[in-house]
């Protein structure tokens, strides 16, 4: 079923990940998680406390979520499709330029993989 906020969303449809991501990919993943989370920690200190919940909020979902994309391999969007992956315990597919840009960096044979 084709999603209308995400061109590239296949929930529901039998597609495998884009690419298999190595270790360093999934290292970079728990990095920004936990810059994240430690983020979503320093936003308890903003003085208006209905924006440190709403920073501290988004920080934490960020980071929650790529650090389940570490744990699961995730190589797409964490913040998209890593927990709706591990909850409905199929892939979901979706974009990522700076993930993809990063993952090509880091090592740049790991799609190879997949495909070959």
């Amino acid at each position: 079923m084709k999603m209308p906020y995400c061109s590239e969303c296949t929930v529901g449809e039998d597609r495998g990940p884009s690419h298999v991501i190595g270790q360093r990919q999934r290292m970079a993943r728990a990095v920004a998680g936990v810059a994240c989370l430690a983020l979503a920690c320093a936003f308890r200190y903003v003085p208006i406390q209905a924006l440190a919940w709403l920073l501290a909020s988004i920080a934490v979902w960020f980071g929650i979520s790529h650090l389940v994309a570490a744990w699961t391999g995730y190589p797409d969007c964490p913040e998209l499709g890593a927990v709706a992956s591990l909850l409905s315990r199929r892939y979901v597919r979706t974009r990522c330029g700076p993930w993809a840009r990063m993952d090509r960096w880091l090592e740049p044979h790991a799609g190879e993989r997949l495909n070959g």
